[in-house]
């Protein structure tokens, strides 16, 4: 699997969401909506597109897609957050 593109979307929201990010594999698999997330107590990390669900009165949510391995995982957090940065660069310029 090769990362062939990502796209990195500011976020108006502030807080700990620095931005969300749209990733594109093999140049034929995309995964929209990965959100891009910074705390003082867990550092930068990435959080995969999700959503809500119910289960009798209790609602949580599940992650639509997400990589299997802390390998693939640590390579795509690398790659959007150099990303990021670059994005980051760009703008301030």
């Amino acid at each position: 699997m090769e990362i062939t593109d990502v796209k990195i979307f500011k976020s108006k929201r502030g807080g700990p969401v620095l931005a969300y990010a749209n990733v594109i594999l093999d140049n034929r698999f995309i995964i929209r909506g990965i959100t891009l997330l910074e705390t003082e107590k867990t550092g930068r990390f990435i959080s995969m597109p999700s959503r809500l669900l119910r289960n009798g009165e209790k609602y949580h949510f599940r992650d639509m897609c997400h990589p299997i391995d802390s390998t693939v995982r640590n390579e795509l957090t690398e790659t959007i957050f150099e990303a990021y940065d670059q994005f980051i660069e760009n703008e301030e310029k």
